[in-house]
């Protein structure tokens, strides 16, 4: 029942995608600005869209203006054929999530974050709650099977929570039923949790019901962080994968840009304070402080960790209005140059350890996406904002391309840059791509339909939806820690 990503190159059986158009890969180039010793607000455009920046003193610069649109002559059609039409799609198999007739605001939450994670994943053909069966759906009742399959439900899922008579603690009750393999539930577990946990403990269910019924754990239980303006500065931020509980990290009066989550669940970014030099913070347990170690005396401005965290890399501002990619240890000992190009920027590693970035020639107009050295997205376009998703159906490089009238789109291709796709087309401008850690979503922002706001795509049907209206750059997912006694 799995659909799968696919893009031209895909060997992985049931792929039904349209043809994608393959591109050729050769150089590029990439300009810059220096930032002025006021910042305004039009001046501060982030790392996050890749954009080069790079220092002519000791002081901190800004990052350079937005991609210059696509040159007038410049043939989209090497971007590839969008994913997404009316008659390539697979149907979807029917699920049923069981509705809730409890009072108990615990019962609410869980439920309907439920819910709303399935929806969000694409996986499935929700039934509506307007269809269920009469019937009755408390906590301890069973479940309806055969009303259900009357239906059409192909899986049915029942989620409920109450209170637990320890003071502070609530019930969450998964199960799940995957009806053509029999009236036994494929998943089945009653945990015990505080009452304040009721929702990431319900992004946890949702992950283990994903798993029970596709063989592949959902990636709901996770969080976003990004960088956003504040006033006329910019602040690190970090919401819940849909969008709920947004808060921000660092100080208001500071200028921090281009997070990456770093080693324990920590998160990483650069920190300009009164016009100084950008230099590494992380921010750890509420508390933000800088690292030490990093050899570096200009300004940084991107940085990133392997899967391990047993390599970092990071974006150095160099002399003659250059930057450069060093990687190495976690801790900044043994950085060395990776990158060629006269400008760098943007670092981010692969799940199989290739190391991409943005890179170009200063004396020229535009920038493209370099993997371990090569240039991989087509030539004269702008590209930005590379990463990396571990789909079922192998690793896969998302990035931003302009196309023209100030607007970007993102495409998808191989890790190795072939077999390019469209993933948006004539819907506002869309930026800074992320990838869930199950690799079957991708988080953006995007301008469309007059509702701007980070939306989640499903890389299964390719359907984007609004989770938060909020703007920003740089944006970069994880999963959450794993807990003990976890669903």
């Amino acid at each position: 029942m799995r659909r799968q990503a696919c893009v031209s190159d895909s060997r992985t059986p049931g792929c039904t995608r349209t043809r994608i158009a393959r591109s050729s890969t050769g150089t590029r180039g990439a300009g810059s600005t220096t930032r002025t010793a006021a910042r305004t607000a039009g001046t501060w455009l982030g790392i996050a869209l890749s954009l080069f920046a790079f220092g002519r003193s000791a002081s901190a610069q800004a990052p350079a203006a937005a991609p210059a649109p696509a040159a007038a002559h410049a043939d989209e059609s090497v971007l590839g054929e969008m994913l997404v039409t009316g008659t390539t799609q697979e149907r979807l198999p029917r699920i049923a999530v069981l509705p809730s007739l409890s009072p108990d605001l615990e019962d609410v939450i869980v439920r309907g974050v439920v819910r709303r994670d399935i929806e969000l994943a694409g996986l499935f053909d929700v039934i509506p709650d307007s269809k269920a069966p009469v019937g009755l759906y408390g906590f301890d009742d069973a479940i309806d099977i055969d009303a259900w399959r009357a239906l059409g439900a192909e899986a049915i899922v029942k989620v409920a929570a109450r209170a637990d008579n320890s003071p502070g603690k609530i019930q969450v009750l998964g199960i799940a039923y995957f009806l053509n393999v029999g009236k036994e539930p494929v998943y089945q577990k009653k945990i015990v949790v505080s009452k304040d946990d009721a929702r990431v403990t319900a992004h946890r269910v949702t992950d283990a019901l994903l798993g029970a019924l596709t063989g592949r754990p959902g990636g709901f239980a996770s969080e976003l962080t990004f960088s956003a303006r504040w006033a006329k500065n910019r602040r690190i931020f970090r919401v819940d994968a849909d969008g709920n509980a947004l808060t921000p990290l660092t100080e208001p009066g500071d200028h921090a840009i281009a997070p990456a989550w770093g080693p324990g669940h920590s998160i990483y970014y650069l920190l300009s304070q009164n016009y100084g030099p950008y230099a590494l913070f992380s921010w750890v347990n509420g508390a933000s402080k800088p690292i030490k170690t990093i050899p570096f005396k200009t300004s940084l401005y991107g940085v990133a960790f392997d899967k391990s965290y047993g390599r970092m890399a990071l974006a150095v501002s160099k002399e003659n209005a250059e930057s450069a990619i060093y990687a190495g240890s976690p801790d900044g000992s043994n950085m060395q140059r990776v990158s060629s190009t006269d400008l760098a920027t943007h670092p981010t590693f692969s799940p199989s350890g290739r190391l991409a970035w943005v890179g170009g020639d200063a004396k020229q107009g535009t920038q493209r996406i370099f993997v371990d050295g090569k240039a991989v997205s087509p030539a004269g376009f702008t590209a930005a904002s590379p990463v990396f998703c571990d789909t079922e159906d192998g690793v896969r490089l998302v990035y931003s391309v302009a196309v023209g009238n100030d607007k970007q789109d993102l495409v998808i291709s191989a890790e190795d840059g072939r077999g390019i796709g469209r993933l948006t087309q004539n819907q506002g401008s869309n930026t800074s791509p992320a990838c869930s850690p199950d690799g079957r979503m991708l988080s953006f922002f995007s301008t469309r339909n007059k509702q701007p706001g980070i939306y989640l795509m499903s890389l299964k049907r390719f359907k984007a939806q609004l989770v938060s209206s909020q703007l920003g750059e740089a944006l970069r997912w994880a999963a959450l820690p794993s807990v003990s006694g976890a669903p």
